[in-house]
């Protein structure tokens, strides 16, 4: 069945008894009085009614303390009340009435001639990266991978050599007898810094890393290096010290002799 819209003249009218039933209320004694619903609460939650943040809701006028305070050399302060601004040499006053009809303003900044202080920054903020500030997203850039090495050798070497010094005190030949003990641990130092300084002018020719590479590791290659180089090292010159021994000594070394051997025959004959 298809319901059909009667017309208006068969429909009426509504009676303003009728429409206005609920909004008055008759009391005991036959009076009425007028009555209006509740407002309707919104749906989002008021957050004027929580008492932690209760203070930042419905606040009127303009609250000039703690306020910025900046110098063109040093640091800018925070100052909590006029009374430390003033120490400063700077004040919030009321206008004048040329400067309000200049500026539109019923209070304005002033500071003394002899003060360098200002509510201003001093031209354009130079940004700091390292304090970025509120708000403020940085991303740094990719370190240069030339200068990482650098660096990365410049903290490598001084250990390297001194493992490299150790080395060759522990393992290779003793001071000779007509040298003093102290020149010759300064003599082994230098050997072993001039080793890892011959690898660093190496390393430092190299062509620099791919950037490409998905996992450089010019830490691990740069250390390997210099173990290396100092290994070969240590075991040169542990062979020329005991030739030159044996040349003192006297004997006849041959060539195909092992630094062991050299060692023995040294030894020996002393």
């Amino acid at each position: 069945m298809v319901f059909v819209l009667p017309p208006r003249e068969k429909v009426g009218y509504l009676d303003p008894e009728i429409a206005g039933e609920g909004q008055k209320v008759i009391l005991s004694d036959g009076d009425q009085v007028s009555w209006s619903p509740p407002p309707a609460k919104p749906v989002m939650p008021d957050m004027s009614q929580i008492k932690a943040i209760q203070r930042y809701f419905n606040r009127t006028g303009h609250a000039v303390w703690p306020a910025w305070l900046y110098h063109p050399t040093e640091e800018p302060r925070l100052v909590k009340n006029a009374n430390e601004a003033a120490e400063l040499g700077v004040c919030y006053r009321q206008a004048t009435m040329d400067e309000k009809g200049r500026y539109g303003r019923d209070h304005v900044w002033d500071w003394k001639d002899d003060s360098q202080w200002r509510p201003t920054p001093h031209g354009v903020v130079k940004f700091d990266p390292k304090k970025p500030g509120t708000g403020k997203t940085y991303i740094p850039e990719a370190p240069n991978p030339v200068h990482a090495q650098n660096d990365l050798l410049a903290m490598l070497v001084p250990a390297v050599a001194a493992a490299v010094a150790s080395s060759l005190k522990a393992t290779g030949p003793g001071a000779p007898a007509n040298i003093d003990p102290n020149d010759w641990d300064a003599f082994l130092k230098f050997q072993a810094w001039q080793k890892a300084n011959q690898v660093v002018q190496e390393v430092a020719k190299a062509p620099a890393p791919d950037a490409s590479d998905a996992h450089p590791d010019p830490a691990g290659a740069v250390l390997n290096a210099l173990q290396e180089a100092a290994g070969e090292g240590a075991e040169t010159d542990e062979r020329e010290s005991w030739l030159a021994e044996a040349e003192r000594k006297g004997l006849k070394v041959d060539k195909r002799w092992s630094t062991e051997r050299i060692k023995a025959e040294v030894l020996k004959a002393a």
